[in-house]
Order: C-alpha cells, then structure tokens, then sequence
C-alpha cells in the first residue's frame, strides 16, 4: 500500500470511529424526564426503566425517573395529584423530551397538559390504541403495547384444539382492555373475571374451567394480598384446561406464554427520543407497535393435564420444569 493510500485509509477509518462519538455528543448534557404509570417492583414497568435509563445514560442524556403508582393507588383523585405532581417538575426541571410508560401516564400528564404543546413526548407500554389521549399529534410518538394473542393461540392450539375462551386478570383498566380487544380480534364471546383479591382470583380460575376449551391469563397487577407461589400451586394442582398468558412473570400461572419483551419497548423509546435530541418531530417518526415475543412452557402444568409438548415446540421455547 502506497503511503497516501495508507493516509486515506486511517482517514476513513478515523471518520467512521468518530462517526458514534460525535452522535452521542449532539445529545450529551440533555435531559429526559421518565414518568412512569406503575411503582418500582412492578416487573414489566421495571424492565422497560432499566433497559431506557441503560440506553440513554450510554449517549449522554440524563435520565430522572417519576412513578405516578397507580395501580396500588387507583382513584381518579391519586392520579390527578400525581399528575400534577409530574407538572410540576417539568415546569422547574425543564428536560429537553418527556417519556411516558403506560396509559395513566398519558391519560394524567400529556393528554390534559401537553397535548400538541412545544414539549417533546415519546410514549410506550400504552395498550393498543392511543387515539382517547389524541394520538397522533404534533408533539408525540410512541410504540404501543398489542398483546399477541393470534401468536399465543397458535401454540396453544398445538397442545389441544379448542374454540372457547376465558379471561382471567386482575380488576383494572388494562386487563379489561387486553380482554375487550382479544375478543374482538378472535371474533368470538370471551367469558372473563376481573378479580380483586387472590381468593376471588381462584375462584375464578376454578369457574373458568369448566366454561371455556383455553383461559388466557392477564395481568394480575392490582391484586394487594397476590402470592405467586400460592396462585402458581393452586394452578397447578386445580388446571383441567390449556392457559396462557404474555407476561413472563406470569410463566408460573399459565402451560404456555408468548411474552412482549419490555426491552422491546424500552430500545424502541430510547432511540426515538435521541432522535427527536438531534432535532427530528416527534410527528416524523411513525407511530409502532411491539412485535417480538418469548415463547415459554410449563411442563409442571403440563404434567398436570397430561399433555406432552410437540418436541419441535420445545426446541424453540423456555421451559419451565
């Protein structure tokens, strides 16, 4: 190699490795306020925080979290107090974008405050239609949270066909949300329980069994006296019908799971927010939705109903034994 080839190399060479560092210092110093529907130990909200708060920190952006606790915390008045709570800080600490998690978020801060403002927000966990908190708008995009109900019926089907459905979650808005619209994906009658204590949800995991060929199980945040290990026995030595869920925290409860990945929704925030620092609308960048999952199965219940996973099955799964 001629030594001016050698001098034009390192250039390129020096022009790509400089290429991430002079990204990360065009957002370097800025600020995002992360407001947060839920209350720390609430798995699916936790991993969304860790996987931002990582992601963001790496390019230089400063990152202040604010749990709105709504789910330990239901009335109308808890959430209009928080909200303004939330107000308040961005009105003193003034962060260059806003990230919602969840639908309170959006229902409490941006809908009735920020709605086609100047303030930047970035949304995601917001359950399959945003449109109620006036999506789209100039000032907002997000990725929204669809539970993969299509893809979990799949693979339950591979267990045992079945043509009748059950719900069981907790009593709140996002379980009666996830049931309304999986029926309405399914074209079918969805019987469902909405349970506010952990004996209401085994007695309405015992009804259900003798009234649908699959139970879908949501949620079961909300539920103050909730024992996993207690409702994960109950489970398994109550089960005559194929379960199923989409939150891993739920893999002890259910035979089969097709998991939304927080970290899905958390990566997907975190790059549309370091876009909208470098200077593109929020309105430029097209609405999403999750797409990715985590099968699982629970051969414990299994065992239980007497049912052998196809192998295939097993290949591509997490196995609970």
């Amino acid at each position: 190699m001629t030594s001016s080839a050698f001098t034009r190399t390192c250039a390129v060479l020096a022009l790509f490795t400089a290429v991430p560092l002079l990204q990360a210092q065009e957002v370097k110093g800025k600020k995002a306020l992360y407001i947060i529907s839920y209350h720390e130990g609430y798995t699916w909200s936790d991993g969304i925080q860790t996987t931002l708060v990582k992601a963001l920190g790496a390019a230089g952006v400063e990152v202040k979290p604010f749990l709105l606790d709504t789910y330990r915390q239901k009335s109308p008045e808890h959430l209009a107090k928080v909200s303004l709570e939330a107000k308040g800080i961005i009105e003193q600490w003034k962060p260059d974008v806003v990230i919602v998690s969840d639908d309170p978020a959006m229902k409490g801060v941006y809908a009735p405050f920020y709605k086609d403002k100047d303030l930047p927000f970035v949304f995601c966990g917001v359950n399959w239609d945003a449109g109620v908190y006036g999506v789209p708008s100039k000032n907002i995009t997000g990725m929204l949270e669809v539970c993969p109900v299509q893809e979990l019926l799949s693979e339950m089907n591979k267990l045992k066909p079945g043509k009748t459905y059950g719900f069981l979650g907790s009593e709140g808005l996002t379980p009666k949300k996830d049931q309304e619209k999986c029926a309405e994906i399914l074209g079918v009658r969805m019987e469902a329980v909405f349970a506010k204590d952990l004996a209401g949800w085994k007695q309405g995991f015992l009804d259900l069994q003798g009234k649908a060929d699959f139970l879908i199980i949501g949620i079961n945040a909300g539920i103050a006296d909730w024992n996993e290990k207690e409702a994960a026995a109950f489970v398994e030595k109550n089960a005559k019908i194929i379960s199923g869920s989409w939150h891993d925290y739920l893999n002890g409860l259910s035979l089969v799971a097709f998991n939304k990945l927080p970290a899905e929704q958390a990566e997907w925030a975190a790059e549309a927010a370091i876009k909208i620092l470098k200077g593109t609308a929020p309105s430029a960048i097209p609405l999403a939705k999750n797409a990715r999952g985590e099968l699982v199965v629970n051969t414990r219940i299994c065992k239980t109903l007497g049912i052998t996973p196809p192998f295939e099955m097993l290949q591509n799964a997490k196995v609970i034994e």
